[in-house]
């Protein structure tokens, strides 16, 4: 077999001097994409940390970027596009930050969900009713979301239940964090005499404990 047979079918990388023309252009035209992209999203955060999501706007992230709104429009098409996004990549590295740590006590591992939720930002203004993120981006929020509250849940050590019970507890316990989380946003947490580690503590000592459900969950 020849080495172009070889190349054609993909057995052998070429070198980017070594691609045709025409794709060479594409790859230039890709990676051009993928850095116009990144820089729109690098000067989205940066205009949420200053003023928050009332503040990002399409026109203010196309000044902070450098770019006319229509360039901006050209790669997200909202603003709720745009949140999404950064929801995603914050969901990401909450996962990876949770996964780093050695701990296997559940309620250490939710104690320190709550402190980074508690630090979180574009998760807790994303309101997808308002419409303008696509299928797609609301699928990758979604499996975000899910492998975050599965990092969250996995010291519980839920295998031994139906499904259905140990999502159930999953999400609860992944939910009890963001609710503290929340209150401590607030200013609330400490005004309640409880702390975050204490409470999630006692929540997931009985989502661990507790005996397998005989009745479907619903």
């Amino acid at each position: 077999m020849s080495f172009r047979e070889n190349s054609i079918r993909g057995d052998t990388k070429l070198s980017h001097a070594e691609l045709p023309p025409h794709r060479r252009r594409e790859e230039r035209r890709e990676a051009s994409h993928a850095y116009k992209r990144a820089e729109i999203l690098a000067a989205s955060r940066r205009v949420f940390a200053r003023d928050g999501a009332k503040g990002l706007t399409i026109r203010a992230v196309a000044t902070e970027a450098g770019y006319v709104p229509g360039a901006v429009y050209f790669y997200f098409h909202s603003k709720a596009a745009i949140l999404s996004e950064l929801a995603v990549h914050e969901l990401a590295s909450l996962t990876r930050q949770l996964r780093s740590t050695s701990s296997r006590d559940a309620a250490e591992r939710a104690a320190a969900a709550a402190e980074a939720f508690a630090t979180a930002h574009t998760i807790f203004n994303m309101d997808l009713d308002q419409g303008g993120v696509n299928p797609g981006s609301e699928r990758m929020l979604l499996g975000r979301l899910i492998s975050l509250f599965q990092t969250v849940s996995e010291p519980l050590e839920l295998d031994g239940l139906p499904p259905d019970q140990a999502q159930a507890r999953a999400l609860g316990l992944s939910s009890a964090a963001i609710g503290l989380a929340t209150l401590a946003r607030m200013g609330k947490l400490d005004k309640l005499g409880v702390t975050a580690a204490s409470t999630l503590r006692e929540v997931a000592h009985c989502l661990k404990e507790a005996p397998e459900r005989k009745e479907a969950t619903g």
